[in-house]
């Protein structure tokens, strides 16, 4: 599993080992209107963790059409580096369900359920050389989340599969910077602000259409997604506290909403003041 990406990462777990799971919630707005609302969860015990996400849509978005999508990562931590067992997603949209189901030999194979299949989405399958030796989305996420808890620096480039495509998650540091309160966020001061670039390998769709609402319909063009992270919940390593990005409808922007165990200092919890 990318060997020689991931910092040591032994010392984090034993710190995380015995603390409750944290729970946070987040809304994302995009075009200024509300479009999801997110739950996360992360929990780290010995070896072991185990991440989850839930969005649905919300808001305006919710009332032109739903949708909704649960994914969650298990796998272990094995030295310097994250190594995921298994990884699921279901959603649905309009109806329709879209499923993968990802699991992890021991040598870096991975076996895949898609639904519907690649070929019906116009795209061609990853080849399994290709799916070797990466991690899924959520884990790749993880990965970055401890690392700067490590150290302190964003700059790392991680393979990812996440069952139709194969793409680099490539990190890079922008740093320290100063998120202003906001009556959308429980955040606000110092935070490590991380870039984060795409770059398609295999498995992409021939045509640009089908993207989601909030992505630009073709890969290739999406722009950098802006993540800003800091130490909010008690025992783990620094979360997302704000996130933009751009889509074919407008800005994309994510607020920490709440989150569950908080840190020390942010236990009480400053009353968040108007702006954006």
């Amino acid at each position: 599993m990318a060997a020689g990406l991931s910092l040591p990462l032994l010392a984090l777990s034993t710190l995380v080992a015995s603390a409750e799971p944290v729970k946070a919630t987040y809304r994302v707005f995009v075009g200024g209107v509300t479009a999801l609302d997110v739950d996360a969860m992360l929990d780290v015990a010995g070896d072991r963790y185990r991440i989850a996400v839930s969005a649905v849509t919300g808001g305006t978005i919710d009332r032109l059409f739903n949708w909704r999508s649960d994914s969650q990562s298990d796998g272990y931590v094995h030295g310097d580096d994250l190594r995921p067992a298994s990884h699921r997603q279901t959603s649905l949209l309009r109806g329709e369900p879209r499923n993968v189901t990802l699991t992890y030999g021991p040598q870096g194979d991975v076996s895949t359920s898609v639904t519907p299949p690649p070929e019906k989405d116009d795209r061609e399958p990853v080849p399994p050389a290709l799916q070797r030796d990466t991690l899924d989305p959520l884990t790749a996420v993880l990965d970055l989340l401890f690392a700067v808890g490590a150290s302190q620096n964003c700059n790392r480039s991680l393979p990812v599969f996440d069952g139709r495509r194969r793409y680099d998650m490539v990190f890079s540091e922008v740093g320290r910077r100063i998120v202003d309160p906001s009556r959308y966020s429980i955040f606000s001061g110092v935070a490590q602000q991380c870039r984060v670039t795409y770059k398609p390998v295999a498995g992409y769709a021939r045509s640009s259409s089908g993207g989601r609402f909030w992505q630009r319909s073709n890969p290739a063009d999406r722009p950098p997604v802006d993540l800003w992270l800091a130490p909010v919940a008690a025992g783990y390593p620094p979360l997302p506290v704000r996130l933009e990005t751009d889509s074919d409808f407008g800005s994309v922007v994510v607020h920490l909403t709440g989150v569950t165990p908080p840190a020390a200092d942010r236990r009480a919890g400053a009353s968040p003041q108007p702006g954006r």
